[in-house]
C-alpha cells in the first residue's frame, strides 16, 4: 500500500517534470502536426464571419484530469488509456531510452489530448496569472496539515514524500487549492 501511495507521489512531483520537460524539448525541435483518425479528432465549431459565412474554428480537447479524489484504480485507467495510445503509436513508456525521437513526436502528436493532467498542471496551462497564488495556498493547507512543504519553482515540495494521513492531507489541500480548476472537470 505504501509503495502504491509513493510510486503515485513520485509520478506527482518528479514524473511531470519529466515529460514536461521532454515535451518542451521535442516541441522546440518543431514537427508537423498530422490529423489523427478516431476519437483523437480535434473538433471543430463553426462561427460567422463578417461575410456572412461560416468557418470551422479548432476547439482543444480538455486532457483527462486525475483528481486527488479518485480512486487509485480510476486513475490507473486513465494513465492505461494514454499509454496504450502511445503504445499503438509506435512509443513505449516502460522503454523510453529504446525509443526515438520521431517515435515519441508521431505518438505524441496522437495521443497529447488524452495525457492526464493533475489539477495544478490544469491550472497553470488555463490560469497561469493565478497559479503562483494556488501553489501558495496549497502549500500553506498542507503546513498547517502538519506537513513539511514549501514552494519551489512553482512547485510544491518536500523533504520526504508523505504517506498515510499525510499523503491524504495533501491531497485534500490540494482540492482546496484548485477547486475551481477540480470543479470544472466534474
Amino acid at each position: 500500500m505504501n509503495l502504491e501511495r509513493d510510486q503515485r507521489m513520485i509520478t506527482r512531483i518528479t514524473g511531470v517534470t519529466i515529460v514536461t520537460g521532454l515535451a518542451l524539448l521535442l516541441s522546440a525541435c518543431g514537427g508537423e502536426d498530422k490529423a489523427a483518425e478516431g476519437t483523437n479528432e480535434v473538433a471543430s465549431l463553426a462561427t460567422a464571419t463578417p461575410g456572412g459565412g461560416t468557418s470551422a474554428t479548432p476547439v482543444a480537447q480538455e486532457r483527462p484530469l486525475l483528481r486527488p479524489d479518485a480512486s487509485q484504480e480510476e486513475q490507473d485507467r486513465i494513465r492505461d488509456i494514454y499509454f496504450d495510445c502511445l503504445r499503438k503509436n509506435g512509443f513505449d513508456p516502460e522503454t523510453r531510452a529504446e525509443n526515438t525521437e520521431e517515435q515519441w513526436k508521431t505518438a505524441d502528436a496522437a495521443c497529447n489530448q488524452l495525457e492526464p493532467e493533475e489539477p495544478w498542471e490544469r491550472a497553470q496551462r488555463l490560469d497561469p496569472a493565478n497559479y503562483a497564488d494556488r501553489v501558495r495556498d496549497w502549500v500553506t493547507c498542507v503546513r498547517a496539515a502538519g506537513v513539511d512543504a514549501w514552494e519551489h519553482d512553482g512547485q510544491i515540495s518536500f523533504e520526504k514524500l508523505p504517506e498515510g494521513e499525510d499523503a491524504k492531507r495533501v491531497d485534500e489541500c490540494e482540492m482546496k487549492a484548485f477547486a475551481e480548476v477540480v470543479g470544472a472537470a466534474k
